[in-house]
């Protein structure tokens, strides 16, 4: 990081709120590069596609599927705009994770957190097709916006570019009405409070960081030394919470991708192709989050996919309704990768 970035840090300390959102603006722009024209088309093909889409899923999934307000085709700086502070419930938490009992970590969290919010949601624009790609819940539906630009990673497959335009909206779609089911949103603010408690900084790793004062030079050296931003956060108590995040992100990932697969397989053939090719590219452009939440690992998306695939084959196919209506029977972290293990706790709780 330059030494004007850390300068402008400091200049906004004062910022009200547990997170700069004036910072996190300034970097997630940075990151996301110069505006990019989009092709006049894309609007009414995306919109054309979204539709069916949502038609095909409504008949499909076991909850209901509501309709975009509008579908967006965008380049990275614009989604950055429209998107950033929704993902505020997912950084914020781990603003308490900065205080330690001292005054000067308090003061530096909202920056921080800034920071780290600014960096995630740039670092995003750069790879990611559309929300599903980081497998991040937002605090608002909003309109289904699609990173265009981004689609042409997937384009090097052989196949035909509307399938894999089609691919991606179905995938939203399927994504937001897995997000919209009504308890989701209070159990994942339930695991993202329990891993920011059990986050904290070690402020002892920060010494340099309060000697340095204010100084730009002084602060980026002091957090080089100490292993960057990622080291300065977790420990052995927050990996089983994280761990638990993990997983009920991965289940609601590989549900959406079961029910978009399901929606449209039939009219786009080469769907599990193009999303094998997602997850090698996921995996080479994701990088893990510094402090708080990063993308979705796409071993746990495939993992949930084929957890929800099984509780369909234990218990028929209306089990996917009874699964999703009620956080208690989501999977631990290990019972995703065991479904066995996951059916005797739910047998033993009761399954109807």
């Amino acid at each position: 990081m330059s030494d004007d970035l850390f300068s402008k840090l400091f200049e906004l300390f004062n910022q009200p709120g547990p997170v700069n959102w004036k910072l996190a603006a300034e970097v997630a722009r940075h990151l996301s590069g110069e505006r990019q024209p989009i092709e006049p088309w894309a609007a009414e093909e995306f919109r054309e596609l979204t539709r069916l889409a949502e038609y095909r899923l409504a008949e499909v999934a076991p909850f209901p599927v509501k309709s975009a307000v509008d579908v967006l085709p965008l380049d990275a700086r614009t989604w950055v705009e429209k998107n950033l502070e929704s993902y505020g419930s997912l950084v914020e938490p781990f603003a308490g994770s900065m205080d330690a009992g001292n005054p000067m970590l308090g003061q530096l969290a909202p920056a921080m957190i800034g920071l780290q919010a600014g960096s995630l949601v740039g670092g995003l624009s750069a790879w990611v097709v559309a929300g599903f790609d980081a497998g991040l819940p937002p605090d608002h539906a909003g309109p289904l916006s699609i990173i265009v630009p981004n689609i042409s990673t997937l384009q090097t497959l052989d196949v035909d570019d509307r399938e894999v335009r089609l691919w991606v909206v179905a995938n939203e779609v399927a994504f937001r009405a897995v997000c919209a089911i009504p308890w989701v949103e209070d159990h994942l603010a339930g695991l993202v409070g329990n891993y920011a408690e059990a986050a904290k900084i070690d402020p002892t790793k920060l010494s340099g960081l309060m000697m340095g004062g204010t100084d730009p030079a002084s602060i980026e050296s002091a957090i080089e030394e100490a292993g960057g931003l990622e080291s300065l956060i977790g420990g052995e108590e927050a990996e089983a919470p994280r761990a638990e995040l993990e997983a009920f992100l991965g289940a609601l990932t590989g549900c959406a991708r079961l029910l978009a697969r399901r929606a449209v397989s039939e009219i786009a053939p080469n769907f599990d192709a193009i999303s094998n090719r997602r997850d090698i590219v996921r995996t080479e452009s994701a990088e893990p989050a510094a402090i708080g939440i990063g993308p979705v690992p796409p071993d746990a998306t495939q993992a949930g996919d084929a957890f929800n695939q099984e509780v369909e084959v234990r218990y028929g196919d209306d089990a996917l309704a009874t699964l999703w209506a009620d956080p208690s029977r989501m999977p631990s972290a290990a019972e995703l990768r065991d479904p066995t293990a996951w059916a005797a706790r739910v047998l033993l709780d009761g399954w109807s």
